[in-house]
């Protein structure tokens, strides 16, 4: 009777390991089940494009199956964003290319970008673009300096955008003390086109896509055209990721670039019924919008970020550039890569 109970014992045994060394299924990413109670993240997420990954990998379970209960956390200014990760209020931020970061940075902050959330990919789309009001731009001087010089522009002083827009200046022997700046946000510059009051702004998608379909702006210029490769913005992790709970990290980021491999996946019914949902914006104009390029292995294109910090070092806003092993830690990305296997695209 023992004999037959340790037979049967090995008969279930062998077939456990056929099964699992059966061709064709895939080692899976999810997390032991016996692990704990999941383990709690906060993450700044805003009702933009760029943050789809983390919103379909919650609704997807991506994060639950890699043993973690992420809380998207919403803040009213992302100014508050760097701040809120050096003290550990949130695990993760996500956001633009900020100098006030690399500031922080330089005076010793726990702070490392461990992701890419979106770049300027050469040849795609035009997802954020500069804009201008009709008819600024017709007739024989076209864009060149002769009507720039003295135009009305919307910019947020020592943003991203205004260094891409002085990038482009500078190509047309402008700088921005030819312009007559004014401090608007996106959302008032198709009002302020349609009041006479602006000639040129600066719009990402779906603002974009909306504006440009109502007539309220002629596009410009693809930002992609200017910064062709350019990192936008990234994933950034705090003290606690980077520190004693790096595998909580590694965790996260597995199902960050699930969420951004099904987002790679395109205007799928599936991932226009999520984005809805979680941006707000109806699904026509989700369907007609150009969305951002975000890498599949989560690389970030450090040369890039290193001539951002030049400018603002330039304009007197940084001290010196912050090396790249100061600011970007491949380490995650590599590590979930390596797990998940390389992107399909």
């Amino acid at each position: 009777m023992r004999r037959s109970s340790r037979a049967r014992s090995l008969v279930s045994l062998v077939a456990l390991l056929l099964v699992a060394r059966a061709p064709g299924r895939a080692a899976s990413p999810q997390v032991s089940a016996a692990r704990s109670a999941p383990v709690r993240l906060k993450v700044l997420s805003l009702r933009f494009l760029t943050f789809a990954p983390f919103a379909i990998a919650r609704d997807e379970g991506y994060f639950r199956a890699q043993g973690l209960d992420v809380e998207l956390v919403p803040l009213v200014s992302s100014a508050d964003a760097t701040p809120s990760l050096i003290r550990g209020d949130l695990d993760v931020v996500a956001g633009v290319l900020k100098i006030a970061d690399f500031n922080a940075i330089a005076r010793g902050a726990t702070l490392r970008f461990v992701a890419d959330k979106d770049h300027f990919e050469p040849g795609a789309c035009v997802g954020s673009a500069f804009v201008a009001r009709p008819g600024f731009l017709d007739g024989k001087g076209g864009d060149g300096p002769a009507r720039l010089r003295g135009a009305r522009v919307a910019t947020t002083p020592l943003h991203f955008m205004e260094y891409a827009l002085e990038t482009l200046l500078g190509r047309k022997g402008l700088t921005l003390d030819d312009l007559k700046l004014a401090r608007l946000p996106g959302s008032m510059v198709a009002e302020a086109f349609g009041a006479g009051s602006l000639d040129l702004g600066q719009l990402s998608e779906p603002d974009l896509s909306r504006v440009l379909r109502s007539g309220e702006a002629v596009l410009w210029k693809g930002v992609r055209e200017v910064l062709p490769g350019a990192q936008h913005s990234v994933v950034a992790f705090g003290p606690r990721l980077l520190g004693k709970d790096r595998d909580v990290g590694r965790r996260f980021l597995v199902a960050y670039l699930q969420g951004v491999r099904q987002y790679n996946l395109g205007k799928t019914e599936r991932n226009l019924d999520l984005l809805a949902a979680e941006t707000g914006v109806d699904r026509e104009l989700l369907r007609a919008a150009c969305w951002p390029s975000i890498r599949g292995d989560g690389k970030i294109d450090v040369a890039s970020v290193l001539d951002f910090q030049k400018w603002a070092v330039r304009r007197g806003a940084l001290d010196e550039v912050v090396p790249a092993e100061r600011f970007w830690d491949p380490s995650f990305a590599v590590d979930a890569s390596r797990i998940l296997g390389p992107p399909a695209r």
